[in-house]
């Protein structure tokens, strides 16, 4: 049995007895937990219920007008010790002992652990409950003791847990399935129940997964088919129905032997009191839905649908993959009631399309001729709408379900969203959301118990792999909102992106998080499902729980990094002029000393907007070249007269103490004018200092035609735009003093008396995202192949950017035994040129030589980062088809 260690607040129990009260936090204690909003009693499973809706209608702090980016963002991060593949949840008003009441989120990761954090602030876990010992040798899973790149580099705890509150306060239990390794060869799967309020587990628990079921499958052993915990995925969420918890399998990268299971346990005793598997006489149908657990109907019926594998045409039938099932529990297994499967079955198993890639998302009540209607999509993206009480069964000639919308999607590795909202202009409308692989989110709409099949509102935006598992928030019927997370860099580690946007009208984008540095959630996890809950919005990441809401004040300034580069037009170019103080008479080498404080002279017209605070330590340097051509003596007579009219309108602090009246003028035999511009970030606080009048002569012998070059490149770190005019003297971001003359010293002999016009622009330049990207299959994953035969499957290649073409040179596969380039798909030859927003499809061959399982990578080498991106390629050799 693998270790339990809760850390309640500092406080470390090893065990199952209830440990000694935690410390308190000074982080937290004391924080009084946000008011609920009305009618929110917590997110307590998957996508909110157990139709799979993705709906809380109880939000009305987030709303289309609230929702924008001057107000909306991120306001705090939690770290965690691995990637959270499971939506967070969210549990109001939990005592937690020593600690006080809290509304508390709760996030799952693949080391095995369990976090309860305070829902409403920054800082360290309520508790933590980890499963793993590694002193003893038990860790998470190593990705590599599979070879699957789907879940990587470790696996632990994949299925979003379930959360029974409770009758009484204080009583509520989160079940959770760990999945660690005990040494060498030795794998274990466990259901722990743990305390809400302490993250110690509850009597009986945890339980070790053990199953197995009477079949002729090729991986039975006498007769009897056995749970691998090794081999199987419990990726959908878990499901709380009728005082039952069940758990539902499938594989890692269709690695056999493996089958779909669906297990149930008392949530009490914890004692096992349904086992049922998919294909008992067969091979694979796992359940995996993109993380999405069955649905419950309102009679407690599940509803799931298996991927790919046997099916059984004649009876007896007991293999049932790529099909939409209906169980009622009873006689210690699931029995099956009813089912949809395509007429193509055979053909999807074959090609690896499974129909149960997709979510189920059961409906409520409908008008018309079938009220009780589901939704599913698999990875042909075709759109099936099924009668829950007569699913269709299976016919070879035709579907019998309900409705088939061809092409809806491009392809499903995510769960649709529900919402019945008021529309403007339209009226009340029963809406369904989808976010497709390579695909825009859409909106189609339900009228009558029919879809209509195109779609009623469609976003600018492309998702790439996987697509996203959309969620609506809205106060009832008003002021819906629909939240998507956009993980398709989440296979080299870039950030997610939430989105909001318009759910009446997904053109209109409310907010993204991509807008600012500051809002980066942190690393993307595939198939990751953000939880809005009571005012704020969850994500869960591979490094940390971001947690987006309403700034009490207006977004705070950002702080943007500048870079002050001045370019001059002339002999000579400026870097920064602040305090000038001129001698009469005198020679000096011109030097700027920059500080922290800005310091601005007086100018005629200066008009600053700073929206923010800077502060600036800028180095300047000055290096003047002369390029001799001719000797000639150049006499020189400067009257420094500066006027200071402040004439300036600006939120910065700007104090001038000049003389009110002044005029810069110099005499030369050239008189070049030099304009300097400087990008940079600033509220000034300006101080000029001057002698009114100054005036020199100077005799000074040039072999040449100087010519100066002036270089600065001051490192500015600020919050503001602000924009100062000047002429003749500049407004910079930092307090610099000249002492000069009009027969100026510099690192070369030269003249320079000018009558110089300069103008100094600040402007904020924040870190930009690259605008050129590529986004592809996360997994080129071939399925079960004959071997001696071959199957091509087309990589899709998609730029996301928007100003750059993306140019890949080429792409070689690691194992070129198995795995080859068809010359098939739209990219054509290399190198490969795909224009922004554009994409093209690359033909990749599968040819086994040997059976079991394949896996390699393909190697694509593009112009945006510096090495390959690989691209996971998984295969299974068999020896005939069924």
């Amino acid at each position: 049995m693998a270790a339990l260690v809760a850390v309640i607040s500092g406080a470390v129990v090893i065990g199952h007895a209830a440990g000694a009260p935690g410390r308190l936090r000074s982080a937290q204690s004391g924080v009084a937990a946000r008011g609920l909003e009305p009618g929110f009693a917590g997110t307590l499973l998957y996508r909110n219920d157990n139709f799979r809706t993705g709906q809380n209608l109880a939000e009305s702090v987030l709303t289309p007008s609230t929702v924008n980016p001057p107000q909306f963002g991120l306001l705090f991060t939690d770290a965690i010790d691995g990637a959270a593949y499971a939506q967070p949840l969210y549990v109001p008003n939990v005592t937690v002992p020593s600690l006080g009441t809290h509304n508390v989120v709760y996030v799952a990761t693949e080391n095995d652990s369990v976090y309860a954090f305070d829902a409403d602030v920054a800082g360290p876990p309520l508790w933590h409950t980890s499963f793993i010992d590694p002193e003893d040798g038990i860790t998470a899973v190593p990705a590599t003791d599979l070879g699957c790149g789907d879940l990587v580099p470790i696996i632990g705890i994949t299925a979003t847990p379930v959360i029974d509150p409770g009758t009484d306060p204080g009583t509520g239990t989160l079940y959770v399935v760990s999945k660690v390794k005990r040494g060498p060869g030795s794998y274990q799967q466990q259901l722990h129940a743990l305390d809400i309020t302490t993250g110690l587990e509850k009597p009986k628990s945890p339980v070790t997964i053990t199953a197995s079921v009477r079949g002729s499958a090729p991986d039975a052993v006498k007769g009897m088919v056995s749970f691998n915990p090794l081999l199987q995925n419990d990726r959908p969420a878990l499901t709380l129905a009728n005082g039952v918890v069940y758990l539902s399998f499938a594989s890692h990268c269709d690695i056999v032997p493996y089958h779909g299971w669906i297990l149930g346990y008392d949530k009490t005793s914890l004692a096992q009191v349904v086992v049922y598997n998919t294909t008992p006489n067969g091979s694979d149908g796992g359940i995996w839905e993109s993380g999405c657990g069955p649905g419950v109907d309102t009679n407690g019926d599940l509803i799931a649908i298996t991927g790919n594998g046997t099916f059984d045409t004649t009876p007896p039938l007991a293999d049932f993959s790529d099909s939409f099932l209906r169980y009622t529990p009873g006689g210690g297994t699931l029995l099956l009631d009813d089912f949809f499967t395509p007429l193509n079955e055979l053909y999807l198993s074959d090609n690896d399309l499974d129909m149960g890639s997709g979510g189920t998302l059961l409906l409520p009540d409908q008008p018309g001729p079938n009220p009780h209607l589901m939704v599913g999509a698999g990875k042909v993206g075709t759109l099936y709408l099924v009668n829950r009480d007569s699913m269709g069964g299976f016919n070879a000639t035709t579907d019998m379900m309900v409705q088939e919308i061809d092409n809806a999607v491009t392809g499903m590795w995510s769960t649709p969203a529900y919402w019945q909202g008021m529309v403007p202009n339209v009226g009340l409308q029963n809406m369904i959301y989808t976010i497709g692989n390579f695909d825009l989110p859409k909106m189609f709409v339900i009228n009558n118990g029919l879809i209509q099949s195109s779609p009623a509102s469609t976003a600018r935006g492309f998702f790439g792999y996987p697509g996203a598992s959309p969620v609506i928030s809205a106060n009832g019927t008003t002021g819906g909102i629909l939240w998507a997370i956009n993980s398709s860099a989440w296979q080299t580690g870039g950030t997610a992106i939430l989105y909001a946007l318009d759910a009446t009208n997904l053109n209109t984008e409310l907010y993204d998080s991509n807008q600012f540095v500051a809002d980066n959630p942190g690393p993307a996890v595939k198939f990751a499902v953000p939880t809005v809950a009571n005012g704020s919005v969850y994500v869960g990441t591979q490094t940390q729980l971001a947690v987006f809401g309403l700034f009490p004040d207006g977004r705070p300034t950002p702080t943007a990094s500048a870079t002050a580069t001045p370019t001059a037009t002339g002999t000579a170019t400026a870097t920064a002029t602040a305090t000038v103080t001129a001698t009469p008479t005198a020679t000096a080498t011109a030097t700027a000393t920059a500080t922290a404080t800005a310091t601005v002279t007086a100018t005629p017209t200066a008009t600053a907007t700073a929206t923010a605070t800077a502060t600036a330590t800028p180095t300047a340097t000055v290096t003047a070249t002369a390029t001799p051509t001719a000797t000639r003596t150049a006499t020189a007579t400067a009257t420094a007269t500066h006027t200071a009219t402040s004439t300036a309108t600006a939120t910065a602090t700007h104090t001038a103490t000049s003389t009110p009246t002044s005029t810069a003028t110099a005499t030369t035999t050239a008189t070049p004018t030099a304009t300097a511009t400087r990008s940079a970030t600033a509220t000034s606080t300006a101080t000029p200092t001057h002698t009114p009048t100054a005036s020199a002569t100077s005799t000074d012998t040039a072999t040449g035609t100087p010519t100066s070059t002036a270089t600065a490149t001051p490192t500015t770190t600020a919050t503001a735009t602000s924009t100062q005019t000047a002429t003749p003297t500049t407004t910079a971001t930092a307090t610099s003093t000249q002492t000069a003359t009009p027969t100026t010293t510099a690192t070369a002999t030269s003249t320079r008396t000018a009558t110089p016009t300069s103008t100094t622009t600040a402007t904020a330049t924040p870190v930009a995202t690259p605008t050129t990207s590529m986004s592809v299959n996360v997994t080129l994953a071939f399925g079960k192949v004959t071997v001696g035969h071959a199957v091509t499957r087309n990589l899709r290649i998609y730029n996301t950017g928007t100003k750059h073409s993306l140019i890949i040179s080429r792409a070689i596969p690691s194992d070129p035994a198995d795995y080859a380039l068809s010359g098939t798909g739209t990219c054509g030859d290399f190198p490969v040129t795909i224009a922004p927003r554009k994409d093209c499809t690359l033909g990749v061959v599968f040819a086994p030589d040997t059976t079991g399982a394949h896996s390699a990578t393909l190697a694509l080498t593009e112009n945006s980062i510096p090495n390959p991106y690989r691209v996971p390629l998984i295969g299974v050799g068999r020896p005939k088809h069924r």
